[in-house]
């Protein structure tokens, strides 16, 4: 019987483990080489039929040749994972000097970023925010205010009823009047902000849901100079050094009431999308507190009185972005909100 020749085993695993590249070639080349049926398996296995004086010498040699080629193959995946890790680097590398790819930036709603700053000035006045609840009771949508059963804001037409004789409050001054209810002692300066609801036709500038802004102050000594004070700092706070004017207005829970209206600094020509042409734009509704509330909650006319006022946040925040639709503001048109991303108009 011949004594296996494990230089030729060798030089064969070797012409085989140079061509592998890749993990699986390398698992090829162990199965073949050094596997149950491979030569040097064979060869350990035919030990048996040479003589004993052989059997020392030859098994020496296998073994060897067994060892060296599982070294060899251990340096190789070394050597080939290293490539692998070098052809992924190749591949996946990037220049980190040249400018990344951004996604496009978010941005908060138009209607919080106007609370907010309407926040923002009127605490330097001394104001906080309180909350109250959508669903609210007749008594502090109506009764509270100073509308009595007959007033026109009652009807269907009006109001959202819900359940129980409840509704959805038709403004946020339901919060003032919970506020006055607990009787706290002047000075009381108190803003309210959220959704109101009225059962009216949507068009360009009405939407049955809206966002309003109110507040309330109650001292001893205010008087209507107070009033124009407030809301000459609160408007021009908002809107810049442009011209503004009061006029006579209506409402149940303040007397007098005025209005403030802006000059319209997009008005050029009739056909205005923010005034319809009319040169002057309404921001907010405000008086002095009704005396009839002040007793109502407990509070004599003749020792305190106070100032209401309310800013429709919907509308100024569709001026801010400059659009014409208010119900835009609500129908997640991102283009509405990449206008506030770039600052509005």
């Amino acid at each position: 019987m011949p004594r296996p020749d494990t230089a030729a085993m060798l030089a064969a695993f070797r012409a085989d483990l140079d061509r592998a590249q890749d993990p699986a070639a390398l698992d090829e080349v162990r199965r073949l080489h050094t596997g149950k049926k491979s030569p040097l398996k064979e060869s350990l296995r035919s030990l048996r039929d040479l003589t004993p004086d052989e059997r020392p010498v030859v098994a020496q040699q296998i073994n060897e040749a067994g060892a060296a080629m599982e070294q060899e193959l251990a340096d190789a995946a070394v050597r080939i994972e290293a490539r692998a890790d070098e052809l992924r680097i190749e591949r996946e590398w990037e220049d980190g000097s040249l400018p990344g790819l951004a996604p496009p930036r978010g941005s908060r709603h138009p209607l919080s970023q106007v609370e907010d700053r309407c926040t923002e000035v009127l605490r330097q006045l001394g104001f906080t925010v309180v909350d109250g609840p959508e669903v609210e009771h007749p008594f502090y949508n109506f009764d509270a205010l100073n509308i009595p059963e007959h007033h026109p804001a009652r009807d269907m037409q009006d109001t959202f009823w819900v359940d129980g004789g409840w509704l959805l409050r038709s403004h946020t001054t339901t919060v003032q009047a919970r506020v006055l209810e607990q009787r706290p002692t002047p000075p009381i300066r108190v803003v309210s902000k959220g959704r109101a609801y009225r059962n009216e036709a949507v068009d360009a500038t009405h939407t049955a849901m809206f966002h309003q802004y109110e507040g309330i102050w109650l001292e001893r000594g205010l008087s209507f100079a107070h009033l124009q004070g407030v809301l000459s700092f609160v408007a021009r706070s908002l809107y810049g050094d442009g011209r503004i004017r009061f006029k006579p207005k209506f409402y149940p829970y303040t007397e007098p009431s005025v209005g403030v209206d802006l000059a319209c600094r997009k008005c050029d020509t009739a056909g205005c999308d923010a005034c319809h042409g009319a040169g002057w734009v309404t921001i907010l509704g405000a008086g002095m507190i009704h005396p009839k509330l002040l007793l109502a909650f407990g509070y004599d006319p003749d020792e305190v009185s106070g100032i209401a006022f309310g800013l429709g946040t919907t509308r100024m925040a569709a001026q801010r972005v400059g659009i014409a639709r208010s119900a835009s503001m609500y129908e997640q048109d991102q283009r509405v909100h990449s206008r506030m991303h770039r600052g509005g108009r």
